[in-house]
């Protein structure tokens, strides 16, 4: 489908009316007009619904109660929490305190969802805490996304969403609303910014104000070195907007816009109702046969705990696993009502392994060394070789011994090593769809009315 077309129905279908949009105003003008009128306090509205870049049906109310910069920490907290839970109680709403660097006050009124947020009100160079960011970004983004760009954006960010690829959490660690203003007006709309990222490489430096001239300096790079995408923040040169972004979701977004270039059409921006048939992930399950998975509580903490803790933790199991020579071919961990962490993975070795040695050019010294560790010593072509027992041939039996001992002592994070003590092996193919058809999407299986 030719672009421009195809742009007016996207925006048709997922822009928010002019009507929607002068709501969220009103309905933020009503709930800061009674905090300014109460308590005396100046208020900012953020978030993507004052900046005109929230989805269609999305808008939330994002209010930030602004204290000067030398009130105590303790007392900006305690105050935000009491202006917070008077608004809901004045407008005779439910609400709930979550917590972020501050703790703050979040909860529905007349259907909308609405937080209430303390922040120090201060210049970009002396924020206390990131909140006090929020607002800069939002004033950045109202005076430099032109009317056009502000669609773009709300288009970039139904394309992320569509494919999972939308929210900054450490659980999804993909592209931030702001991210994806910031992306939109660095390269001047959408179709310009899918051109252009299929060009990216493995490591890639956008820096919209210049700040860095081209180059970061070495305690950035040093800083950043594990982030592949690289933005700087307009109103922080010390900070990278794609910070939480992994490697493989930025690989995803650069294959997502490579597909897109090739084929521009409407399904791009339409959710996925992923349903795998039952059926056919269990048949698959058999063909493959060596499946291991463990299952244990899920720890009682927020998502940003949790996800990271499982990462960490797949990670130290994959990497024991790999050094007893287990060859695992997919991978992954399931939160739910119970955690899951599965493997496919070759589950048997030989008892017998080859250890290659020096080449016997390589002197009597380094001979010696290899010949004195090792009793079953042969020549293979040109290379002293010896044969040795594995110390584990079976990986359930290996994990179960990984298991047994002091788990934080080996790297096991405190909160999963208490839970997966009362671990169980379980059989694939048992659990509920949600966890079927999570394995079906791990599988690369078709989901149904999917075309091939």
């Amino acid at each position: 489908m030719e672009w421009q077309g195809l742009r007016e129905k996207v925006i048709e279908e997922t822009y928010p009316e002019e009507q929607e949009l002068g709501e969220l105003r009103q309905k933020y003008k009503e709930i800061s007009d009674f905090i300014e009128r109460e308590f005396g306090v100046a208020t900012h509205f953020a978030g993507s619904a004052s900046r005109g870049t929230c989805m269609k049906n999305d808008g939330d109310l994002d209010i930030f109660i602004l204290f000067n910069k030398k009130i105590d920490e303790l007392k900006l907290e305690n105050k935000g929490l009491e202006i917070g839970k008077k608004t809901f109680r004045q407008f005779e709403e439910d609400f709930e305190v979550d917590y972020a660097e501050h703790p703050y006050t979040k909860g529905r009124i007349d259907d909308y969802e609405v937080e209430i947020v303390p922040c120090y009100e201060t210049d970009p160079e002396n924020i206390k805490s990131s909140v006090d960011r929020t607002p800069h970004h939002s004033e950045w983004v109202k005076e430099n996304l032109t009317e056009e760009e502000r669609k773009d954006a709300v288009i970039l960010k139904n394309f992320l969403d569509s494919k999972d690829l939308y929210g900054s959490s450490l659980k999804t660690q993909g592209f931030s609303g702001y991210l994806c203003e910031i992306l939109i007006n660095h390269y001047g709309g959408f179709h310009e910014l899918v051109r252009s990222v299929t060009d990216w490489e493995n490591e890639k430096l956008i820096d919209p104000e210049n700040y860095h001239d081209g180059k970061l300096p070495e305690r950035l790079e040093k800083k950043f070195n594990e982030e592949p995408l690289k933005v700087i923040d307009p109103v922080d040169k010390e900070r990278n907007v794609a910070s939480v972004l992994s490697l493989e979701n930025y690989s995803k977004f650069i294959h997502l816009c490579w597909r897109f270039k090739r084929n521009p059409r409407m399904s791009f921006f339409e959710s996925e109702q992923r349903n795998y048939s039952e059926f056919r992930i269990k048949q698959e399950l058999k063909r493959r046969g060596n499946f291991l998975v463990l299952e244990f509580g899920t720890i009682e903490e927020v998502d940003d705990i949790v996800y990271p803790q499982m990462r960490k933790t797949m990670r130290r199991l994959k990497s024991e696993l790999k050094k007893k020579e287990f060859r695992i071919y997919e991978s992954g961990f399931y939160v739910d009502q119970s955690t899951k962490i599965f493997f496919e993975l070759d589950r048997e070795l030989p008892e017998i392994r080859e250890m290659e040695g020096p080449k016997v050019f390589h002197g009597e010294e380094h001979l010696s060394e290899f010949t004195s560790k090792y009793e079953n010593v042969f020549i293979q072509e040109n290379r002293v070789v010896a044969k040795t027992e594995r110390e584990f041939t079976d990986a359930k039996k290996f994990l179960e011994a990984f298991l047994s001992d002091d788990l934080k002592e080996k790297g096991i994070p405190d909160n999963v090593s208490k839970k997966i003590e009362n671990y169980s092996f379980e059989d694939p193919m048992e659990g509920d769809s949600k966890w079927l058809n999570y394995l079906g999407e791990k599988l690369c299986l078709q989901h149904k009315g999917e075309n091939k």
